[in-house]
């Protein structure tokens, strides 16, 4: 199994596992609070995210993208918060 950071969908660099060579992963998206004036809720729901290799010269690392790429910027903070395992 390989680390995979998450990006999209309420993610920001969650770290999570997958199957060596996949390109396309379905997780639940991050837990969304909703509030009314009665009660307090909250949802999630299942999200497909494209996965990429990013910084190959660094060893290669997995990342999982649904919607807009973060910018590099947001995964140097998601390597260095998570400390997922290069691929290489």
């Amino acid at each position: 199994m390989n680390d995979i950071m998450l990006f999209g969908a309420g993610h920001h660099g969650k770290k999570k596992q997958v199957a060596p060579g996949v390109e396309k992963v379905t997780f639940s998206s991050s837990i969304e609070l909703h509030e009314s004036r009665t009660r307090l809720s909250c949802s999630s729901y299942s999200a497909t995210f494209i996965v990429k290799t990013v910084y190959q010269e660094r060893g290669g690392y997995l990342i999982g993208v649904c919607g807009d790429d973060p910018s590099d910027e947001d995964i140097v903070k998601a390597i260095f918060k998570y400390n997922p395992k290069p691929i290489g």
